[in-house]
């Protein structure tokens, strides 16, 4: 399902690169620690998209909490466009990256999840990122076909919009996201949920 292709690491920073299998489809994915990269990616997706309504897959992690009254700190953060998936480790972050918050702030771009008003709450209280617009894709599904839906997960709306069909391991899901180095099987799961967030999102807001 995936393979590493590149890595680079330096006083506490590391940035790893991966080739995720998914849906027939190949998903870069980078993972890192370090502003620098996460500007870089911004940066190349501000100019590939500019000025055009751009749906983005949106979704956070972070350490499970077993108390239902609070919740851990987002440790990380997941985008993706079409084949393009960025995984932002904030825990661990030099510094908040500028163009990063320029990307998020973007009026052209929709972020889009389950919940994703939820995660986008977390990133500005957490981390002062500000979201400049968002759509609930549960929400909107819910709305396109009344009646067809009480409270769809993102792995029903995956397999019932898109025809993908996700792997949501438990014992993945329930992982301590603050590792400094993610496993494999971490890296395929966030990019994963943000690259459905962003089929789904796109075929209802742009393809209906």
């Amino acid at each position: 399902m995936y393979s590493s292709y590149g890595s680079s690491s330096s006083s506490g920073t590391t940035t790893l690169k991966y080739r995720i299998k998914f849906g027939g489809r190949t998903i870069e994915t980078t993972v890192t620690n370090k502003a620098a990269i996460a500007n870089e990616w911004a940066t190349e997706m501000l100019s590939k998209y500019a000025g055009k309504d751009t749906v983005v897959g949106l979704d956070n992690e972070w350490r499970p909490n077993f108390s239902p009254y609070r919740s851990n700190k987002t440790a990380t953060l997941q985008l993706c466009i079409d084949d393009r998936c960025l995984i932002v480790q904030l825990f661990y972050l030099d510094e908040i990256p500028q163009t990063l918050k320029t990307f998020l702030a973007n009026p052209n771009f929709i972020f889009v999840g389950v919940e994703v008003a939820e995660d986008i709450l977390k990133l500005k209280n957490e981390y002062r990122l500000v979201c400049n617009r968002s759509a609930d894709i549960r929400d909107v599904a819910k709305s396109t076909w009344p009646g067809r839906y009480s409270r769809p997960g993102l792995k029903d709306l995956a397999k019932d919009i898109c025809g993908l069909y996700m792997p949501k391991p438990k014992h993945v899901c329930m992982s301590n996201w603050e590792a400094r180095v993610l496993s494999e099987s971490q890296v395929e799961y966030a990019c994963i949920d943000a690259y459905a967030s962003y089929k789904i999102g796109h075929k209802l807001l742009m393809e209906m």
